[in-house]
């Protein structure tokens, strides 16, 4: 939601999908309208301590990648051609397990 605040009200957009692969794994992708990730950032966003936020921590998003490798999945993230980020990730179902 930060990221497109610099855009008009009626032009900040975010859009998240989900869809689930073979019975095995739940993909999910957040994407906005923002501004983008500075391209000679890109590489460092899920590292502890690093933020493009003025009054960010930067531990958010490397938390959510640890959790989600160490639950077998994966988190990527990457600019839209025309404008704003997409971030994704994966994790693998579990089935429900039955007492």
């Amino acid at each position: 939601m930060d990221a497109t605040t610099s855009r008009p009200p009626g032009q900040r957009q975010v859009a998240i999908r989900t869809a689930v692969v073979n019975n095995a794994t739940i993909k999910v992708s957040i994407a906005d309208s923002g501004s983008g990730i500075p391209a000679d950032k890109l590489q460092k966003i899920f590292e502890p301590f690093f933020t493009t936020k003025e009054k960010g921590t930067g531990v958010g998003l490397a938390i959510a990648r640890t959790i989600i490798e160490r639950s077998g999945g994966e988190m990527s993230a990457e600019n839209r051609p025309n404008s704003g980020a997409v971030f994704r990730f994966s994790l693998p179902l579990v089935k429900e397990l039955v007492a």
